[in-house]
């Protein structure tokens, strides 16, 4: 039963993590136009909301986009980091080299992608900004797996059940 439940795991976090590759690199493929449409419709949605709040903040359409670039980028870190956990749930750090390098590949293939995107262009920043969400998604998973495994090998040692088991 152990043995199936891990590829339930497997297999829901590599399709979660190709379905938000995918999400990325739709929207890398969108027109400056499509896009500034977005992004302005969030722009309008955050700012109102700020303002109900009694919160006085004015966001641009850059920050949202920076935002939205690190946001995107901190999940898949994340998802990247918990397919590594899904091969190795008491050492997934083991496998940081290519969770990083992944994430960077999959940061210089979007920006790639903006180079044949009408009115877009590929910036060396967005790729930096990009690993930089990815290098954060991949330490918050790892603390956090960190923290469960711990509570995990606790809990199984109260309960006089071993790592081998």
């Amino acid at each position: 039963m152990q043995q199936r439940t891990g590829v339930v795991f497997r297999a829901i976090v590599f399709s979660l993590t190709a379905l938000m590759i995918g999400f990325a690199f739709v929207h890398s493929l969108m027109s400056a136009a499509d896009s500034t449409v977005e992004s302005e419709g969030t722009l309008g949605f955050l700012n109102a909301f700020f303002h109900s709040l009694g919160i006085p903040l004015e966001m641009t359409d850059n920050v949202i986009r920076k935002i939205a670039h690190f946001s995107e980028f901190t999940v898949i870190g994340g998802l990247l980091l918990s397919c590594a956990y899904s091969f190795d749930r008491f050492k997934p750090y083991r496998y940081s080299f290519a969770v990083l390098f992944t994430g960077l590949f999959t940061a210089v293939t979007d920006e790639f992608i903006q180079l044949f995107s009408d009115g877009r262009s590929g910036q060396i920043t967005d790729v930096l900004l990009d690993f930089s969400g990815v290098v954060t998604g991949t330490l918050i998973m790892l603390l956090f797996y960190f923290v469960y495994i711990k509570l995990k090998c606790k809990r199984d040692k109260k309960n006089g059940k071993h790592k081998g088991s």
